[in-house]
């Protein structure tokens, strides 16, 4: 889907959001009640790398308040480990998604914050937290230098995730960062050279029109990479978006009043399929 129709989408359905230029001519669109950037665009007329769940625009377009939670899509946080804070059925607590963010912002920064309360299950305790995203936008010589120079229309975004803990801290809990990129995007999983774990994305439209999408940041001692989401309800069908996700190191049990700073990059191209992954091989370390 291309911004205009998603602005156009959004604005119909009173949905608050924000675009930011990126690159020469990209954008970004943020979600600020949701806590989420729900596209990310190489230029305008491009399409959204970041997959959006059409069954979300459906339930606001029929004003139907799904118990369910219908999540919007596009790159999200939730607290790690799964196996304390998701539900049997692999859904995150309210408290985080969608929880109740504000937003701030400026020029420079769009800035969200989220504060809440989660039940870590195997350790039946409960966990005060907030998290915080802070979201700068990338021009092309910031993504030039993270990513190497090249032809393809790009943009990007840095951010640092907050983490804080308000009392005990029952298990080690850290942040999940989580971008979830069309079904049917080829994922490599790589090391960078500055040591951070790079994600590797490439998604073919045609000849002309192909995309990649790069997830990168210093990973903790926690299993990262990629997966298949879980059936996602949309129009009836299930669609199954590929998950890109990167868990930050750990806050450690036993504290009182803790905190982790991560940062994490999101970056988007865009050009012909031959140098489209001529970029992802090279970013990935593998022979083009």
């Amino acid at each position: 889907m291309s911004l205009e129709q998603l602005v156009d989408s959004l604005s119909t359905l009173g949905v608050a959001h924000e675009v930011r230029r990126s690159g020469a001519d990209g954008a970004l669109l943020v979600l600020p009640e949701f806590g989420r950037v729900f596209g990310i665009w190489p230029h305008f007329r491009a399409e959204n790398a970041l997959w959006v769940n059409p069954g979300f625009l459906n339930a606001l377009q029929a004003g139907v308040k799904d118990d369910e939670w219908s999540a919007p899509g596009g790159d999200r946080v939730w607290l790690f480990p799964g196996s304390e804070f998701l539900s049997e059925t692999g859904a995150a607590p309210a408290a985080v998604d969608p929880g109740r963010y504000t937003v701030t912002s400026d020029r420079a920064l769009v800035i969200m914050t989220n504060r809440g309360e989660a039940y870590a299950r195997q350790a039946t305790a409960r966990l005060r937290f907030r998290i915080t995203r802070r979201l700068r936008p990338l021009d092309e010589p910031e993504i030039d230098a993270a990513c190497g120079q090249t032809w393809l229309r790009r943009s990007g975004f840095q951010e640092e995730l907050v983490l804080e803990l308000d009392g005990p801290c029952p298990v080690p809990v850290s942040l999940w960062s989580i971008a979830q990129a069309p079904p049917g995007s080829e994922v490599s999983v790589c090391e960078g050279p500055s040591g951070e774990e790079r994600l590797v994305c490439v998604q073919e439209g045609d000849s002309e029109r192909a995309r990649l999408l790069v997830k990168a940041g210093r990973a903790g001692e926690a299993a990262s990479g990629y997966s298949m989401a879980p059936g996602v309800r949309a129009g009836g069908q299930h669609s199954r978006p590929v998950e890109l996700a990167l868990v930050s190191p750990a806050i450690a049990p036993g504290k009182r009043r803790q905190q982790i700073r991560w940062n994490v990059s999101l970056y988007a191209f865009s050009g012909r399929s031959a140098e489209v992954r001529q970029l992802a091989s090279r970013l990935a370390g593998t022979p083009a």
